[in-house]
């Protein structure tokens, strides 16, 4: 392992969790602030309201956050594997903010309800984490064969 391509990653992962620590916090302070409240018993413990539909203030950031969990999982393995694999950092500094950065832009298009923009920054940050997995893939390959 490199020290520079573990920076990258662990900076990329850094990234992603204050992203999800902006976003989930977004959405408590908007059911503070309202008082309205999905669930009956966080309605009952802050004194506020039980509502069916929560206002978009909290129901898009719930989405970019489900986004989230479907692709981030598999960039976490992914980058993991580059790391272990003794990646170069060249690629591990283009690979890792790049893919941070079309996740930061996603959810700020998602928050702000942006489109086509929402849909580009997802579609580069798929096509980052498509080529890292390719990249992974030939590269434990490669070490198999012995070349």
């Amino acid at each position: 392992m490199h020290a520079l391509t573990m920076a990258a990653y662990v900076s990329a992962a850094f990234v992603l969790f204050a992203k999800l620590v902006f976003v989930v916090s977004l959405q408590g302070a908007n059911r503070l602030r309202t008082g309205k409240f999905q669930y009956a018993e966080d309605a009952a413990h802050w004194n506020g309201e039980q509502v069916a539909d929560e206002s978009d203030l909290v129901v898009r950031p719930q989405r970019a956050l489900r986004n989230d969990g479907e692709g981030q999982p598999y960039f976490l393995v992914f980058g993991a594997v580059y790391v272990a694999l003794g990646a170069t950092p060249w690629a591990a500094w283009l690979y890792f903010p790049a893919y941070a950065l079309t996740r930061a832009l996603h959810t700020w298009f998602m928050l702000r309800a942006q489109q086509p923009h929402r849909n580009r920054a997802f579609g580069a940050g798929l096509f980052i984490l498509a080529a890292l997995a390719v990249h992974c893939v030939v590269t434990a390959l490669s070490r198999l064969r012995g070349t």
